[in-house]
């Protein structure tokens, strides 16, 4: 797309706007918008939100996982309606083994939605709105509160399986439920907005989808020490060696965090030998684990491997 610059007096040079541009973001007479120069390129940007639309799905066939699922896909690509109908009030919940409502299913995403809210809601159908009026610069802070619950979360892990403390291991759920709000809204606003940095939105998307991994991770290890303790009476304990491996996770991630906000590469290259160290250590040392410590250990060591794919993402921020 190409536009004509035009000359007014003898300083002052004007250029149009894109008329599509202007339509989809309401940009009228007398608006001001935000002009930033980026060596040869001239960004123009406005903090009014755009309409997404609305969108509506027949979720009759889903599960009750796939279904939350493509809510909050459909939250996350930025629309602003969701309207969902059903011709059945019950679907399959596969970890659970058993039928849940679909009501309450479409509620617990909901509620995990940032600003999203059922404003309506029939025995065949309900529309979800987002009432918030969020902007891109809220993004920044909210990715701060990420990466600090992400290392708390573990922390928690770790402590609570060092103290058998129970109680601090079930709370690492409520952590995940908040890393995924906060992490689902962040990547909204990337959709809607864009980062203010154009080049580096396809970047932070990448991390923000490696961090929703890494909670899943952590969340999942501590669920299964709680139901071994529910289910089958037995509590699992780590030793020594497990507890140090897992300790150098967590460091990692509190490395990528420094790493993040003080970007250096030599930092980048502590992180690769760390993870290098710790898999050999693994596998040295994996015949003398039980059973539920390999489970464990396996599949937090996965953290490292994205940690290594975040640490890209982050790089490509730089450059």
């Amino acid at each position: 797309m190409k536009r004509k610059v035009i000359q007014i007096a003898d300083s002052t040079q004007l250029i149009s706007l894109p008329r599509k541009w202007t339509i989809e973001h309401g940009i009228k007479k007398g608006d001001e918008l935000d002009v930033e120069e980026s060596g040869n390129k001239i960004i123009i940007h406005t903090e009014k939100i755009p309409e997404s639309g609305s969108i509506e799905k027949d979720i009759s066939n889903l599960d009750r996982d796939s279904l939350m699922f493509l809510i909050r896909c459909l939250y996350i690509r930025g629309y602003d309606e969701i309207r969902l109908k059903f011709d059945k009030q019950t679907t399959h919940h596969y970890k659970a083994g058993k039928e849940v409502t679909v009501i309450s299913a479409i509620h617990e995403e909901v509620n995990r939605l940032n600003g999203a809210e059922i404003i309506e809601q029939k025995e065949n159908y309900c529309v979800i709105k987002d009432l918030s009026e969020g902007t891109i610069k809220e993004f920044d802070s909210v990715l701060r509160r990420i990466f600090l619950l992400l290392i708390d979360a573990n922390n928690d892990l770790i402590e609570g399986v060092k103290r058998g403390d129970y109680a601090l291991l079930d709370t690492i759920n409520e952590k995940h439920n908040t890393v995924t709000k906060f992490a689902a809204y962040d990547l909204r606003l990337l959709n809607k907005f864009g980062y203010t940095d154009s080049k580096k939105t396809t970047s932070l998307y990448g991390i923000l989808s490696s961090v929703d991994m890494i909670i899943d991770i952590i969340t999942y290890c501590a669920r299964y020490i709680i139901n071994n303790k529910l289910v089958a009476n037995t509590k699992i304990k780590l030793s020594k060696e497990s507890i140090a491996i897992l300790s150098t996770i967590h460091n990692a991630l509190k490395e990528y965090h420094e790493f993040f906000y003080n970007f250096n590469l030599e930092k980048m290259e502590k992180l690769s030998a760390n993870r290098s160290e710790t898999l050999e250590k693994i596998r040295r040392t994996i015949k003398t684990f039980s059973n539920s410590e390999i489970l464990i250990l396996t599949s937090m060591e996965q953290i490292f491997e994205i940690i290594i794919h975040m640490a890209v993402s982050r790089v490509a921020m730089e450059y």
